[in-house]
C-alpha cells in the first residue's frame, strides 16, 4: 500500500458498531472507493496501543468513534503533529458534523476523493482537552443518564431524555456560579453552562445541525449560560435545542473570550468533556490553543 491509502482505526464498542455489527461496518468500508491499507477494529482498552502503532505508519489515518474517542485520539496526535480524519460512529458526532459528515457512507465517499490537512483550535478545561465543548450542570447529568440507557431504543430514549433534562433544569435552576471574564467577576444562577471551542452557528433549517460551529479556527471560546427560571422557560429552550434557533432564546446568555474561569458551588462538579463525564476541581479554568490539532478534510471541502 502507498501513502495515498488509509489506515482506519475503529472503536468496536462505539454505538454505530454495536447497532450495525462489525461485519456490516467492514462490508460498507470495503464496498466504498476508499483505499484501505489496514482496518483495525479495536477494543477500547487497546485503542491507545493501536493508535501509537498506526501513527508510526506513513498512510493517512481515519478514526471511527464518538466524540469521546476522537478527543482521546487528539490528545495523543496533537503532540505528534499527525493529522487524522473522522468517521462518525457515536451518538452526537459533533466534530464529524462540523467537518460535514452525518453518516459513515457520506464520510467514506468524501475522503475517497482525496484529502487536505487543516489545523483546528482546541479548548482545555483544567488541562483536559476538548475539541467541541465542555459543560457543567444539567448536560453532564444527561450524559450519565443516557449512558446508563445506552441499549434503550432511541425512539423510547428521546422522550425520556427530554423529560429528564427538563426536570433536572427545574430542580437545579438556582445553582450558583461565578464567571471570571477579562478580569470581571459575574454571578449567575443557572442549571447549565456550555463552553465551546469557537461559537456555535444559528441553525436556519430543520435539516441542519443545531450544534455546528461558525469556525474551527476562530481563536475564541464561547460561553453559553442558561438562565431559564420556570418550567415553561426550560421546555422552550429544550425545544429550540432540538428544532433550532436556541441561540436566540431570550434566557440564553452568550459570552466570548480566550479564557474563562468558573467557580461552582460544588467542590468537584461533574463536567462533560466532548461527551465524557468526569469530576474536576472548582474553579474550572477554560483556555484555548489555536491551531493545536491537525485534521484531514476532503480535498473538495472549501471551509
Amino acid at each position: 500500500m502507498t501513502v495515498d491509502s488509509f489506515n482506519i482505526l475503529i472503536n468496536r464498542k462505539s454505538g454505530t458498531v454495536l447497532s450495525m455489527g462489525e461485519p456490516a461496518i467492514e462490508a460498507a468500508i470495503m464496498a466504498s472507493e476508499i483505499p484501505v491499507a489496514e482496518l483495525c477494529m479495536s477494543d477500547p482498552e487497546d485503542m491507545q496501543v493501536n493508535l501509537e502503532r498506526l501513527t508510526q505508519k506513513p498512510e493517512r489515518l481515519l478514526i471511527g468513534g464518538g466524540d469521546g474517542t476522537i478527543r482521546e485520539t487528539a490528545k495523543y496526535l496533537a503532540d505528534h503533529g499527525k493529522a487524522f480524519g473522522v468517521l462518525p460512529f457515536g451518538t452526537m458526532n459533533l466534530l464529524a458534523v462540523d467537518l460535514g459528515f452525518t453518516s459513515l457512507p457520506q464520510a467514506l465517499e468524501a475522503y475517497a476523493t482525496g484529502t487536505r490537512e487543516e489545523q483546528m483550535d482546541a479548548g482545555f478545561v483544567n488541562g483536559e482537552i476538548f475539541l467541541c465543548c465542555a459543560s457543567i450542570g444539567t448536560m453532564p447529568q444527561a450524559s450519565v443518564y443516557r449512558e446508563a440507557r445506552r441499549m434503550t431504543n432511541k425512539f423510547l430514549l428521546l422522550p425520556q431524555m427530554f423529560f429528564f433534562v427538563a426536570d433536572n433544569m427545574q430542580r437545579h435552576g438556582r445553582e450558583r456560579i461565578v464567571v471570571e471574564e477579562n478580569g470581571k467577576m459575574t454571578k449567575y444562577r443557572t442549571p447549565a453552562v456550555v463552553i465551546s471551542a469557537n461559537r456555535f452557528a444559528d441553525s436556519e433549517k430543520l435539516t441542519e445541525s443545531n450544534f455546528k460551529r461558525v469556525s474551527l479556527s476562530g481563536g475564541e471560546l464561547a460561553a453559553y449560560i442558561f438562565s431559564t427560571k420556570s418550567p415553561t422557560g426550560h421546555i422552550r429552550l429544550l425545544w429550540r435545542l432540538i428544532f433550532g434557533h436556541w441561540l436566540k432564546d431570550p434566557d440564553l446568555i452568550e459570552r466570548t473570550g480566550t479564557r474563562f474561569k468558573i467557580w461552582s458551588q460544588h467542590h468537584k462538579p461533574l463536567v462533560s468533556i466532548d461527551g465524557e463525564v468526569m469530576r474536576l476541581k472548582s474553579p474550572l479554568e477554560f483556555t484555548l490553543k489555536p491551531d493545536h490539532v491537525h485534521v484531514l478534510l476532503p480535498a473538495g471541502d472549501t471551509r
